[in-house]
């Protein structure tokens, strides 16, 4: 069957070696690419079709063919290849971080940077310095500008036609366009490049240099060659940045950046100038930054004072000029590569020192697209509300009064005092409707985390795994279970698919964590959660497992101090806020038995159970307990099982779900949290059928995304996400 598109493909193994246009064959079977369907998860679907990607699969590498290789004679192919030469020209500089960062630098390749020191970039707030943006385009198109000008004006006809810095203009661009196709052409890339670019244009010209209008045409081009780049986050990023510094500093005191060019004032006038192209930087994309990361840097403006001049304007240039050196001197450009490894490891060293204080950076809330909107309008009408005055103005003023009188004087006074009052007028009224919109939206949210009196459940989609929050009448939460992968290494779901459901929920406190045994489907996700979230407890069944996910968890529980009673002493029954939680498996001397009962061996019997009840509503949660823990846990509960609601035991397993148990609890709505089309088959279709002869209405995460049931106690409403949306 003809198909167009392209595949992710995954492979495993490490010897792999594969160049840029080479055709190769494999045998795999292409799945559908899905995503974690939980309310404001990231579309990763969408993500993949915006790159034309359809499906993904997976083989092993020794069923990788090799049919033909690349062309090393095209355009691609020759970039590629000096891609390749200027990478080993890198690690040559020796083992050590210093080298994934010169790649990020010089190549634009971020995908060796390890998630720690990515991390600490983030942290230090200065995250962006690892992508190649206007900074790094502009200190080449400088130097070679300075170079090609210095050089042209060696000729004399040059001179007398006026195209000494025209020639430069147009020389310049070539090195900065060799240096955008080595680093990859990412947005930030290609909206540096149009830019230079322009602005090159603007001398070729002789024509005046908007910054504005040289953003809006960068912008424009982008787009129209690939109008997804829209919802991408590095071009948001990078034009909010840029529109955020231009009209940042159109709207502060000229006087502040416009000292006489010698001496102190000159030096501290670019210094101020530094700080306040860095403060407009970090307030434009300030939502944005909470939106997409969950993150805020506290000594970001600072940091940039110190690791913008090592690393934008020594390590970058020094790496560039032993790039552009290579075919020429290739010791030379060793040294210099060294150079720049060497001051690059000294910066490195002063970013982890920075990012490890505990106040360099803060966890947020995720905002809004309305708070999003009503922060920007906030800040302009602020902007526009302060009575900035340059003493430019006034200069205007006074040169009209020398000129023309008093008359005219007082017309230019009059016509720009209109405009002043008219401006902070706007500025003012869009003040107070933006506060005013503010103050409902932290009403709603406040009524929606602290002041509803209902007990919200909701069964989220963690794929092939089990997470469940348990949202009580005012505002106390409870997580039981995370989900999890094996490797969190490989796809963290704490941190990718529970922790953005909390943050967009403005959730920053966990009163209790309930972990119902620790396999790691169950355990894995909680330790993202344990680490970034305020947790004031957690309840677990004590049984260890020899994991580093176990040993991971148990330390961040340890490190935070993290109240965690020992099993026999949790309250078997508890009421908070009118929810009443009764714990009724495992037995508290469990452990004991499990050397008589060898079925007590397996953790998912020893699994945590326990009910939520509100009013006439109630919820069991029964971990992955099997045949037997059910039979057990019948014996000892009875009729106290009965609930309106079941999470099934196992995932549906087959293994689990006995006639017995189910009449027993006898739910009138049975939820099962797996993965799609798992390799368990769970839930299995026999358990289907067995809850469906007996009339009970079930959901899985599988197919409805993220289940949310409400109730006050009497009644109860279900919510399924992919339903609700389609």
């Amino acid at each position: 069957i003809p198909v167009t598109g392209k595949i992710r493909v995954t492979v495993a193994g490490r010897n792999l070696e594969l160049r840029q246009g080479d055709s190769i064959s494999f045998s795999s079977k292409i799945r559908s690419i899905r995503n974690f369907n939980n309310p404001g998860g990231f579309n990763y679907n969408q993500f993949m079709a915006f790159r034309n990607v359809r499906g993904s699969s997976y083989c092993r590498e020794e069923k990788i063919m090799l049919l033909e290789s690349a062309s090393g004679n095209s355009l691609s192919g020759r970039i590629v290849t000096a891609r390749g030469h200027i990478s080993k020209h890198i690690e040559k500089t020796g083992e050590g971080d210093h080298r994934d960062v010169l790649q990020a630098l010089i190549l634009g390749d971020r995908s060796r940077i390890s998630p720690r020191l990515r991390e600490a970039f983030h942290r230090s707030g200065i995250g962006l310095l690892l992508a190649i943006s206007g900074l790094h385009i502009g200190i080449v198109a400088s130097v070679a500008f300075v170079f090609f000008a210095w050089f042209l004006s060696r000729f004399e006809i040059l001179l007398w036609k006026a195209w000494t810095r025209r020639g430069a203009a147009i020389l310049s661009f070539l090195p900065v366009l060799v240096y955008a196709l080595l680093a990859g052409m990412s947005p930030s890339t290609q909206r540096a490049l149009i830019m230079v670019g322009l602005f090159l244009l603007t001398i070729l010209l002789d024509r005046d240099h908007d910054l504005m209008n040289t953003l809006a045409v960068a912008a424009i081009l982008i787009l129209v060659v690939y109008p997804p780049a829209l919802y991408t986050i590095s071009f948001q990023l990078s034009f909010v940045a840029v529109f955020s510094i231009i009209y940042g500093i159109s709207r502060i005191p000229r006087s502040t950046s416009t000292f006489p060019r010698r001496g102190k004032n000159r030096l501290f006038a670019k210094v101020a100038t530094f700080f306040f192209v860095s403060l407009f930087a970090t307030l434009g994309t300030l939502p944005l930054v909470m939106y997409y990361f969950n993150q805020v840097s506290l000594v970001g403006i600072f940091a940039n004072f110190i690791f913008v001049p090592m690393i934008g304007f020594a390590v970058v240039p020094l790496g560039l000029l032993a790039v552009f050196l290579l075919p020429i001197n290739t010791l030379i450009s060793s040294w210099l590569m060294q150079i720049a490894a060497y001051i690059l490891q000294m910066a490195l060293k002063w970013v982890t020192l920075i990012s490890d204080i505990p106040a360099a950076a803060v966890k947020t809330i995720t905002p809004s697209i309305l708070e999003i909107c009503c922060y920007y309008l906030l800040v302009w009408s602020i902007l526009n509300l302060i009575p900035f005055r340059s003493h430019t103005d006034e200069d205007d003023t006074a040169a009209l009064e020398t000129e023309t009188g008093i008359v005219a004087s007082s017309d230019r006074v009059l016509r720009s005092t209109i405009k002043r009052l008219f401006g902070r007028r706007l500025a003012g009224f869009g003040l107070i409707c933006v506060l005013l919109v503010l103050a409902v939206d932290l009403g709603y949210w406040a009524y929606q985390r602290f002041w509803r009196s209902d007990l919200r459940v909701t069964i989220l989609d963690v794929g092939q795994g089990s997470a469940a929050l348990l949202e009580l009448p005012g505002g106390y939460c409870i997580m039981a279970d995370g989900g999890g992968f094996s490797n969190n290494a490989v796809f963290d779901v704490g941190a990718r698919v529970v922790a953005p459901y909390l943050w967009r929920k403005k959730i920053r406190t966990i009163e209790t964590l309930i972990l119902s045994h620790p396999n790691s489907d169950h355990l894995n996700g909680l330790i993202y959660i344990a680490k970034h979230f305020h947790v004031k407890n957690v309840w677990t069944n004590d049984e260890s497992r020899k994991t580093m996910g176990y040993r991971l968890f148990m330390e961040i529980v340890g490190k935070e101090n993290i109240f965690r009673p020992p099993y026999p002493a949790i309250p078997r029954q508890s009421e908070i806020n009118g929810v009443k939680l009764t714990i009724f498996y495992p037995p508290s001397d469990f452990s004991e038995r499990k050397k008589i009962d060898y079925w007590r061996r397996k953790a998912n019997n020893n699994s945590l159970v326990f009910k939520a009840a509100l009013g006439d509503i109630s919820f069991l949660f029964t971990g992955d307990i099997m045949a037997k823990a059910e039979k057990e846990l019948i014996k000892d509960a009875g009729r106290k099982l009965k609930s309106t609601v079941l999470v099934l035991p196992h995932h549906g397993s087959q293994s689990s779900n006995t006639p017995q148990f189910i009449d027993a609890v006898q739910p009138h709505i049975g939820v099962t949290s797996t993965g799609w089309n798992n390799r368990f088959n769970f839930p299995h279709l026999s358990v289907l059928n067995r809850y469906r002869r007996r009339g009970i209405n079930l959901f899985q995460t599988d197919r409805h995304g993220a289940i949310t049931l409400l109730t006050d106690g009497k009644q109860l409403k279900v919510k399924c996400y992919l339903l609700q949306n389609g």
